[in-house]
């Protein structure tokens, strides 16, 4: 069998019974979660990135640990200050997003117009060309992560601005458990650092902060 075949998984269970018209009647989409390649595809390239992001967010683990000179000048890049209260929050945040994202599956990861099938408790965002993800934070126990086409067409990994892998960093440090992120500021660039310096109380809290501290490259 083809390892490129494409598979939909329909129904959990297999099951004969002698009930007559026992039928699962079920709706298929075909539509792909992103139209520049195919769903395996797809699912390769998240893959690949989720354990490129498991990568990063480990050595900056082991930096931290360290939390030597080197990377209190990276904690007060892109977060305005190396203190304690800094320290504190990324030593118990760090370890909660490793574990997250090495749970993260492909089918964690849905269309954006898809949401509604999961049945979510928050507003489905439409899409405005520029946006890459979004998560829904009531439902963070869920882990769904709903992507829009921009994502499809951002670089996979050029971690000195914005692409897939640090979207997926930003996206789980969103969740309440992790680090409960906000979006105060916006900009996978040397510029966010800039923001930093005068509101560090919230570049800690800020998703893209956060990315930025855990894998920016440059």
């Amino acid at each position: 069998m083809s390892e490129n075949t494409e598979w939909t998984v329909v129904h959990d269970t297999a099951v004969t019974n002698t009930n007559p018209d026992s039928n699962i009647d079920v709706t298929l989409d075909p539509t792909p979660i992103c139209s520049n390649m195919s769903n395996k595809e797809f699912r390769d390239s998240i893959i690949k990135s989720r354990d490129e992001a498991v990568d990063l967010i480990k050595a900056r683990i082991a930096a931290l640990a360290k939390w030597d000179a080197s990377e209190q000048d990276r904690a007060k890049k892109w977060f305005g200050r190396a203190n304690e209260a800094t320290y504190g929050i990324l030593q118990a945040g760090l370890p909660r997003l490793l574990q997250v994202m090495q749970n993260l599956k492909p089918e964690n990861i849905v269309r954006w117009d898809k949401q509604k099938d999961r049945n979510i408790t928050c507003t489905i965002f439409p899409d405005n060309g520029a946006t890459d993800a979004s998560v829904c934070k009531p439902d963070s126990a869920r882990r769904i992560i709903a992507i829009y086409p921009h994502f499809c067409t951002s670089p996979r990994s050029q971690r000195w601005h914005g692409c897939q892998v640090l979207t997926l960093i930003h996206e789980c440090t969103h969740f309440t458990d992790v680090f409960d992120s906000t979006d105060d500021m916006y900009g996978v660039t040397v510029g966010l650092s800039f923001w930093a310096q005068d509101n560090p109380a919230k570049a800690i809290r800020n998703a893209d902060s956060l990315a930025c501290y855990v894998g920016f490259k440059g």
